[in-house]
């Protein structure tokens, strides 16, 4: 990782640290709950079966992990990666609460570089994380070296609504009124206006669906959620 990277990957890992205490509760209301849904059909898109090993990348307070253990508790292992500390605590925390410490393991780490070998998951997951990613193309090239064979990947990330209207509306609530409330809440001044800078910088959904299939990733797709504030993309690896 070069240094700029590193420099960008310290600040944002900083940024989520310090509004630990508040990212679940902000997360609902901001989304007004529609975040649950969201990510629920990203682990319905991930489809983990009986014997399934899963990887969460970015599972910040491990919401993700916890849905995709609730599928078959016991039967179904997940592992869970976050840059934050400050998250993870909070992760376990809840993942003690559901009695699901023998189904989820927590570990720091950075994206773009994993420390698992080579096809060792059936399935990988990220939610609103990949934005985040100091190199998206290292972070998605690790994501196909350690996804099995016939595994597959879903990542979920916000998006922009195609719609004008739509899309002016929720530019008005995204980039105004959602970093004031977040402003007030988390009583952080920049993260929840790094939120709406970081979605507009993102590719939009054409372009990321060939940045998978440059990985190697095959039968990519992607699907809009909620008038398209949220994108979810599915892809397989079928080569070793």
């Amino acid at each position: 990782m070069n240094k700029s990277h590193a420099d960008f990957s310290r600040q944002i890992q900083n940024m989520f640290g310090a509004i630990a205490p508040k990212y679940d509760f902000l997360n609902r209301a901001l989304s007004c709950g529609r975040d649950r849904y969201w990510r629920k059909t990203a682990v319905d898109a991930l489809s983990p079966r009986p014997g399934d090993r899963c990887l969460d990348i970015a599972t910040g307070t491990a919401d993700v992990a916890l849905e995709i253990a609730s599928r078959d508790p016991g039967n179904i292992q997940v592992v869970g990666v976050d840059f934050s500390p400050q998250m993870l605590r909070l992760g376990n925390r809840k993942i003690r609460a559901r009695n699901l410490e023998r189904s989820i393991k927590l570990q720091q780490g950075m994206a773009e570089t994993l420390a698992f070998a080579n096809g060792s998951f059936h399935g990988i997951v990220t939610a609103f994380g990949i934005r985040n990613f100091s190199d998206r193309q290292k972070g998605l090239e690790e994501m196909w070296r350690v996804l099995k064979s016939k595994g597959r990947v879903v990542i979920l990330e916000f998006s922009l609504p195609e719609n004008p209207l739509l899309n002016l509306i929720y530019r008005f609530y995204f980039e105004y009124l959602l970093p004031w409330i977040g402003r007030m809440v988390s009583g952080h001044r920049s993260a929840y206006s790094y939120l709406p800078r970081s979605v507009g910088d993102f590719p939009g959904p054409q372009e990321f669906v060939l940045m998978m299939k440059k990985t190697g990733f095959q039968d990519v797709a992607y699907r809009n959620l909620t008038f398209g504030i949220a994108t979810v993309y599915t892809g397989f690896k079928y080569a070793s």
